[in-house]
Formats: C-alpha cells, structure tokens, sequence
C-alpha cells in the first residue's frame, strides 16, 4: 500500500486504520499511542456548539468540525477493529496508550479499560493528563479538565520500559494547546514522555488514529521511526507539512 507520505523515517497512510493495518508486518511495532474519537458526538449539538451558537463570553467565536466516527456506536467498532488489528503487529514487550476521556453518560473510560483486558491485552494503569493550567475546564457541577491515557501491553508478557530504575507520577500537567489544526489537539510534549519511557531509538510508533500528527512529530525529534494513519485527508495533509518542517524544537510548535 503506497503511503499518502514518506520521508524515511515517519510515514502517513490516508484511509480507514481497519482496512491499513493488515498490511503492515507482524512484530514491527513497539508502542501503539493514539488519540481516537472518544464517543460523544463533539461539536454535533453538544453544550461545545451551543456555547459558540450563543456567542457565550469566552467561548470559541467559529464553529468546529466534528470528528469521524464519533458516534458512540462508531467509535466502539473502530477502536475495538484497530486494537484487535494491533496486536499481531506488537512486539512481546510492548507498550499501547490509548486516550480517553475521564466521564460523560457513555463511560468510556471504562468500557476501554474493560475492553484492553480481554482480546490479548492486559491493562496496566490510567495516566491523568491534568488540564487544570489552561484553567477551570467546561461544563457544570464537576467541570472537565482532565482525560485518561490507558496503558496496557500484551498478555503474559511486560510492559516496554527503557530505564527499570525510572518512575514516574500517573498524573501530568503539559498545558492544552490552542486547537490550531484539530479540534482535539494533544500537547507534543504529552505523547513525547510516554515514547521516552516505552520506546528505544530506532524503535517504531504507530498511531491508527493520527489527527494532525502529533504522535509523529513526538517520534520523529526522539529519533524514533512512526506510521500515522488518518481517515481524513486534510489532517493527512497537515501532518506532512508539519513533518516536512523537521528542525522544530520539540516544544515550541503548537500541536495535535
């Protein structure tokens, strides 16, 4: 399958990840860290749209594009098709992030932590991205101002780990990004931590979920190889400029 691109090191294959992943050979992949659709329809009606119909103060002043398959029954069948695609593709010591939101009436969380404890993976921890330096969240009652990244690697075998003699805390706090290139931005210094622990250089990185590229941008200034996939083409297209770019500092691009 020809990549949409491919500078050596990161490659970018525009499409459905269920229909890309089968091509891709057994045992080649270290972590899988992705950022899929959590499930909740955002910007489909959601109190997000309707605080930018009602010009609420603060609010954002356009309108933002809602995300493929983000339906509760659309994400469901997409993230349970790629992890189960996944898993032949990871090496035995391996690591596989998978963000999710941390409330809202479909629980996803939860039903990800269930599901990454069956079907040959063993969950292994929930880290807490901690949102709160962007200030006090959105919503009512308990405001959202953080998500989930759950962990977990295959079963029976150990979760990748570069350096058994470092720890660190399970929650973090690398300030929100603007949204510049898609309306659920990651901070490339988040995805970067978890590929320094989990990954070694010449390691590589996959994400079926890729967004704007943040996980290949991360993998790309760690000296680690990278595949994104991405459903949507202008995402695609946005990814590569960023990767063709390639003397950025780590953290001082925005991100997504």
């Amino acid at each position: 399958m020809t990549p949409y691109y491919d500078d050596g090191q990161c490659a970018i294959y525009h499409g459905d990840c269920r229909e890309i992943m089968p091509s891709f050979a057994q045992d080649s992949i270290r972590l899988l860290w992705t950022d899929p659709p959590y499930g909740h329809s955002n910007q489909d009606g959601d109190l997000q749209a309707a605080r930018v119909r009602d010009a609420v103060k603060g609010a954002r002043t356009r309108q933002v594009e809602s995300i493929a398959n983000d339906s509760a029954e659309a994400m469901r069948a997409a993230v349970e098709g790629a992890l189960s695609l996944a898993l032949p593709l990871l090496k035995g010591d391996c690591c596989c992030c998978c963000c999710s939101g941390g409330g809202g009436p479909t629980v996803t969380f939860a039903w990800l932590a269930n599901h990454l404890d069956r079907e040959g993976f063993e969950f292994f921890h929930a880290v807490v991205w901690d949102k709160s330096g962007r200030g006090d969240g959105l919503g009512w009652r308990f405001r959202r101002n953080y998500e989930f990244v759950m962990v977990a690697h295959k079963r029976g075998r150990k979760l990748a780990w570069v350096n058994q003699d470092r720890a660190v805390p399970n929650i973090w706090r690398p300030m929100p990004t603007k949204n510049a290139w898609h309306p659920t931005e990651k901070p490339v210094e988040l995805v970067a931590q978890f590929i320094d622990l989990t990954t070694w250089v010449g390691d590589t990185v996959l994400d079926p979920f890729m967004g704007s590229g943040t996980t290949l941008v991360a993998a790309k200034r760690l000296g680690r190889k990278a595949i994104g996939i991405e459903i949507e083409e202008k995402y695609c297209e946005i990814a590569a400029k960023r990767l063709a770019q390639g003397a950025l500092d780590l953290f001082g691009e925005q991100s997504a």
